[in-house]
């Protein structure tokens, strides 16, 4: 049995006459005829009762043609969902997330692609965001939030928006005596707690740069591997940090944030710059179709 002959039951069925069915199938009608009459052979049983005047089912050809509606229509959604996936539409997308992103950018990400292709399933892998790079590499996850630059070959990336950064003070410390910006050179004599090193990030790097602007090295004192755990740390009155600006949304007790002043700092280092990150290769039609939607959404955070 195959998919012709199920159309040609279903037809034959609502047309009780030959010639109108083959006519409906665009076939002509001694082709329809030995199709069905194949189709019964096949089977083992009369599926229609037919002389020169008339066409009826058999219980039967009624039960047959109740199965083969049945299995067209499992076969078009099917058909449906196999296209919708080719073009993004559907399948799965998982996100790792972590740090600050949590709470600028991956919310207007979700929502966002939720609204062109609810039949997503999307799934979410909570990791620091130093951890991404790895799990993007092993396939754990499709889609990393990540601070650029990412300096790994297999990594593909895709700039989304820059944050300015900001000061993480602990309760009491002197720089708190006003409200106003603060340079990097103010900063020189207090502990920092930074993130942790990881290969592809340049945390470190950008650190020590501001630090050799201002002529001193910063004592890094504490290292964390997430903006939580960088700015509790903080509040235990251990350090300073310099954090993307989306951190003071944490808004932790025994901490308060201020803005940096860069002075003469290059304008690249008093920003963090966040992108999206997959697997090079590996783009998948749902990943296209996810990074289509973050280029093309005017409602979402991208600049530059």
């Amino acid at each position: 049995m195959d998919l012709r002959q199920l159309r040609y039951l279903i037809a034959l069925a609502e047309e009780l006459n030959f010639t109108r069915a083959a006519a409906r199938c665009n076939v002509s009608q001694p082709p329809f005829s030995r199709a069905i009459r194949d189709l019964e052979t096949d089977i083992g049983a009369r599926l229609f009762d037919r002389d020169k005047h008339r066409v009826a089912l058999t219980p039967a050809g009624a039960s047959m043609v109740e199965d083969a509606r049945r299995s067209l229509a499992m076969i078009e959604e099917g058909r449906h969902r196999a296209q919708r996936t080719a073009a993004g539409y559907s399948g799965t997308l998982t996100f790792g997330f972590g740090g600050s992103t949590v709470y600028s950018l991956l919310p207007s990400l979700v929502a966002g692609f939720r609204k062109i292709a609810p039949d997503v399933l999307i799934g979410f892998r909570a990791m620091p965001v130093l951890n991404q790079i790895e799990a993007l590499r092993e396939g754990v996850i499709d889609i990393g939030i990540l601070r650029l630059p990412v300096f790994d070959e297999m990594i593909a990336t895709r700039f989304v928006y820059a944050e300015p950064l900001i000061v993480a003070l602990p309760a009491g410390h002197p720089l708190l005596a006003d409200s106003s910006a603060i340079t990097i050179g103010q900063l020189a004599s207090s502990p920092f707690v930074t993130y942790e090193p990881t290969r592809g990030f340049n945390f470190h790097a950008d650190l020590l740069a501001l630090g050799s602007l201002a002529s001193f090295a910063p004592d890094i004192v504490h290292q964390a591997p997430t903006t939580e755990a960088v700015v509790g740390i903080v509040a235990c009155g251990e350090g300073v940090a310099i954090l993307p600006a989306s951190a003071e949304r944490l808004r932790m007790r025994g901490v308060s944030f201020r803005p940096l002043n860069l002075g003469s700092a290059p304008e690249a280092l008093g920003s963090v710059r966040f992108g999206l990150a997959w697997r090079r290769g590996m783009e998948t039609p749902i990943i296209r179709r996810f990074l289509e939607h973050v280029e093309s959404d005017p409602a979402l955070p991208l600049a530059g």
